[in-house]
């Protein structure tokens, strides 16, 4: 059996219920979600376009695709451009 030499720190294992909350923890305000920010707002439309664009083009073909293609065209442009 080994003997501990003084001064070396011991580890203590603590189980769930050992725990206490301190208050800090228990008196946080509870912080709320923030809004999402411009450039994932504008990126989730281009996503929504090309769904859009991927189903119209599905059912009635690529004529009537084509303006929901061309905002889509107009978004890529200006995201690569401002964001």
């Amino acid at each position: 059996m080994r003997h501990r030499t003084p001064g070396r720190p011991t580890r203590q294992i603590l189980s769930g219920s050992q725990l206490a909350p301190t208050h800090a923890i228990a008196t946080e305000p509870i912080v709320t979600a923030q809004p999402p920010s411009l450039a994932f707002t504008f990126l989730a439309g281009l996503a929504v376009l090309v769904i859009t664009s991927a189903l119209v083009w599905a059912l009635w073909g690529m004529s009537a695709a084509t303006p929901i293609l061309f905002l889509l065209a107009i978004g890529l442009i200006v995201s690569w451009l401002v964001l």
